[in-house]
């Protein structure tokens, strides 16, 4: 709901080059990183072990979050995008081996 509402941020001043601003930019990249975190626990909590790239991710995010807010809208959600990218590749290629042995069996 958090990322939605930045989204929706995003989208109503996509076409002014002023900064996104705080309140948005941290809905955007807050709700990204707590839907992260959420993730990263439940996983913990069912499994009792962590996934290294998401953590990596959520610490970008915050660290990326300051810069987001005073980047125009379309430009912060660019970075966001890049961020999850780089986490979609990185969870791709680590895990590549294990979902081709789950598919032989």
């Amino acid at each position: 709901m958090l990322a939605a509402l930045g989204i929706e941020g995003v989208l109503a001043y996509a076409d002014e080059p002023e900064p996104l601003g705080a309140f948005y930019a941290s809905a955007l990249f807050g709700g990204v990183a707590l839907y992260l975190a959420g993730n990263v626990l439940f996983k913990w909590r069912m499994h009792r072990t962590l996934s290294l790239p998401r953590l990596v991710a959520i610490g970008v995010l915050m660290a990326a979050l300051p810069a987001a807010v005073a980047l125009p809208p379309l430009v912060g959600l660019a970075g966001l995008v890049l961020i999850l990218a780089a986490l979609v590749m990185v969870e791709t290629i680590r895990y590549a081996q294990t979902r081709r042995s789950l598919r032989k069996s």
